[in-house]
């Protein structure tokens, strides 16, 4: 059924939605030095990580050359390249680590690897000479690269870059700070840092940030950066955050803090509300504006800003829709003055047409009822992979669209409109040919998962969200079969895609849940990973089994189980009961081994049957195990058969105790030491001989308490009481 919508604001996101949105870096104002770059590395670290192959692919919009949308334009000597043209030496494209990645050795290794905010693409040849240097001023003249300068040991990039190479720097030292895994690096006054994790030369450094300042360029840069890995470089929005923090400059007395937008969503031709919370540590504020206009660098109209008390608020006019606004706040106690980064919001597109339900566009056959035809769709995004994304409406089969839209880039939980052409691309449905785009609202919940067996997997689950339960991994060598692993839950074969964006090591013969969307390309269905959480260890359906039940004492039986058991299961004493009037009076499981409990029964009887009947336990998955039943003869001191008697001395022990035993025949027996909790500490084989034997344990291994010492074999069991200490 066709959906009609008249009406509807809804965002348009051409870009500058991507941009610097309001109070990205609330929680900075008063903040120097230190405490500064700790808060900056809160609001940049946990960004989406991409694959470092998929770094040339957003470089065709970061580092596009603005005169020749084909091509890019290299670091070091800023001439325009064509933008696939990838090689080695020469003219070629390289990509570029600004921070050398033998500073500190992180080749390969994610997410200091693939950070495209440290990517920048170079000529090949200029790319060899900079090597890994430190950067300072001076040296001899490059004879390609004539703008830039070498000596052994640093590198001088042309006047156009120096003060993107610094922020780069600046980024980098503030990214990583040795969390989670991850580098510590650090920027230092130094040169010849090869290869500790530092890079330098920082003064210089520092003279570059102020000499060269972000430009259009670098701004796009980190703009079109951020829309992929959802964080910025805090010192292109603000290169004063690099004196902030290495050049001891305070930070002023002023504070403007909690900036916030009203609505979140701005309205054609309605004012918008921006508040904040302004103070001084110095004196009362004397004044607070708001400078805004429809171009960054125009920022001409002025709105003084209403107090009620330390809150601020002033409203931007209403503008005409399809524009971004930009903006930042001014305010003076007097004396000191402070102002936050030019923060932007967008104006929404008014959407007028029609929408087609994916559904219908899918038609519930192969080939779509649309095709060829341009249409408008909405859904929810649930999964984003740079040239291409899934949107879905609702759970269910033929609920999911194929988006082939490159560098738009909408985050998982996005609700959108799109507006293109629907084709058939080798029998898989999907809009291309995107002419308008909206975003509704984020954070919207993703549609349940349809479980599917690997096996059979159908045209209805084209595009939608999937999850394989349980299936091993039959082929783990993706880097063979074009980044895709095998795996099988029994029905046969389905492949699972490391995408640009996520890459699992899977282990051969190992058994995963995987969750994603499913796409068909090139003939065969595959399960586009994500993130971390679409692959986990296969669902637990082994029921746990009782590997064994051992009679310690007359009073105590140890039972293991084939897993880990739950507390509450395993300590139930409803789930164990003893015949001939035995009763259960605790069941205590092991504090550290979760597979064993012993059980505390009244006493039993030297020589007696008994039949232990288990069941209700279950493991840590809730399978609930089978009842099970056993019998065993519990045998007491006098009644076995292999010796007439034995002693243990000294009890209580301190570095030794010696067992002293009378055999009635050659055999074999088994010594066993177990502690208070039943937790097997000692074993040994020993072999006897007619007559005396005497055997000595050191004790000095085990710590002081109570044990329980067996000797055991087919014929027979005696146990004592041991004390150590």
């Amino acid at each position: 059924m066709k959906k009609i919508i008249f009406l509807l604001s809804f965002v348009l996101l051409l870009g500058t939605i991507n941009a610097q949105q309001t109070g990205y870096y609330n929680g900075v104002e008063g903040k120097d030095g230190e405490e500064l770059k700790a808060q900056l590395n809160d609001i940049i670290s946990g960004h989406t990580v991409y694959s470092y192959f998929f770094s040339k692919e957003i470089f065709k919009l970061s580092d596009q050359d603005p005169d020749n949308p084909n091509n890019v334009i290299t670091v070091y000597g800023g001439f325009s390249r064509p933008n696939n043209d990838y090689g080695t030496g020469g003219d070629f494209l390289n990509r570029e680590h600004v921070w050398a990645k033998s500073h500190g050795t992180f080749e390969d290794i994610l997410p200091m690897d693939s950070d495209v905010h440290n990517l920048k693409p170079a000529d090949a040849s200029v790319n060899v000479s900079r090597s890994n240097k430190d950067f300072d001023n001076g040296g001899t003249q490059h004879s390609e690269a004539t703008d830039c300068y070498f000596t052994e040991y640093t590198w001088e990039p042309r006047d156009g870059a120096k003060g993107d190479i610094a922020r780069i720097i600046f980024y980098m030292a503030t990214r990583y700070e040795g969390e989670n895994g991850e580098l510590d690096l650090e920027v230092v006054d130094e040169i010849n840092t090869y290869p500790t994790p530092t890079h330098g030369r920082l003064s210089t450094l520092l003279e570059w940030n102020m000499q060269d300042p972000p430009d259009d360029f670098e701004r796009n840069r980190n703009n079109v950066i951020y829309s992929y890995q959802q964080n910025r470089n805090p010192f292109i929005d603000n290169p004063e955050f690099a004196n902030l923090i290495w050049r001891n400059v305070a930070a002023s007395p002023v504070s403007i803090a909690n900036v916030q937008i009203m609505p979140e969503t701005a309205v054609a031709n309605q004012e918008v509300t921006i508040s904040a919370s302004i103070s001084s540590s110095a004196a009362d504020i004397a004044n607070a504006k708001i400078m805004w206009g429809l171009s960054y660098e125009n920022l001409g109209n002025e709105i003084v800003m209403t107090a009620n008390g330390d809150q601020y608020t002033a409203n931007i006019p209403g503008q005409d829709e399809d524009q971004t606004v930009y903006y930042e706040i001014i305010a003076t106690d007097g004396t000191n003055e402070s102002s936050t980064v030019v923060y932007n919001y967008y104006i929404p597109k008014v959407f007028t047409g029609q929408l087609v339900s994916i559904y219908d566009i899918q038609g519930q056959t192969e080939n779509s009822p649309y095709a060829d035809q341009i249409v408008s769709t909405s859904g929810i995004v649930t999964g984003s992979f740079g040239s291409f994304y899934f949107i879905q409406d609702g759970t269910g089969l033929w609920n999911g669209l194929f988006v082939f839209d490159g560098g738009r880039n909408p985050s998982i939980g996005d609700s959108v409109i799109v507006t293109g052409k629907v084709k058939e691309y080798y029998n898989k449905t999907e809009i291309a040919e995107i002419s308008d785009f909206y975003f509704i609202a984020d954070n919207k919940p993703l549609p349940e998962p349809v479980i599917v067996r690997s096996g059979e997997v159908e045209e209805g689950h084209e595009s939608i969200l999937v999850k394989v339960m349980n299936a091993t991994c039959v082929m783990e060598n993706y880097h063979s079969d074009f980044y895709m692993w095998w795996v099988n839950d029994g029905s046969g074969v389905l492949k699972v895609h490391n995408t640009s964006i996520f890459e699992y090591e899977p282990e051969l013969n190992a058994a995963y849940d995987i969750t994603g969307p499913m796409n068909y390309d090139f003939d065969e269905w595959k399960i586009e990973l994500r993130f971390e959480t679409d692959v986990a260890s296969g669902s637990d359906i082994v029921l746990p089994q009782v590997m064994e039940v051992t009679p310690l004492t007359f009073n105590n039986i140890r039972i293991d189980f084939s897993e880990d058991v739950t507390e509450e299961s395993a300590e139930n004493i409803a789930n164990y009961s003893l015949n001939n009037g035995i009763s259960v009076v605790a069941a205590n499981q092991h504090t550290f081994n979760k597979k064993q409990v012993n059980l505390e029964v009244s006493n039993m009887t030297s020589g007696t049957d008994y039949t232990l009947n288990i069941q209700g336990v279950k493991d840590l998955t809730d399978n609930e195990m089978e009842p099970f039943e056993t019998t065993f003869n519990w045998v007491g001191i006098g009644e076995i058969s292999f010796a007439s008697s034995s002693t243990i001395y000294p009890n209580p022990a301190a570095d030794f105790t010696t067992i002293t035993l009378v055999a009635e025949k050659n055999e074999t027996i088994n010594i066993t030491l177990y502690d208070i909790g039943g937790r097997l500490v000692y074993q040994n084989e020993v072999s006897l001989s007619y007559g005396q034997n005497n055997f000595t344990i050191d004790t000095k291994p085990f710590n002081n308490g109570f044990y329980q010492l067996s000797l055991s074999n087919e014929s027979g069991r005696i146990i004592h009481k041991l004390v150590i200490y």
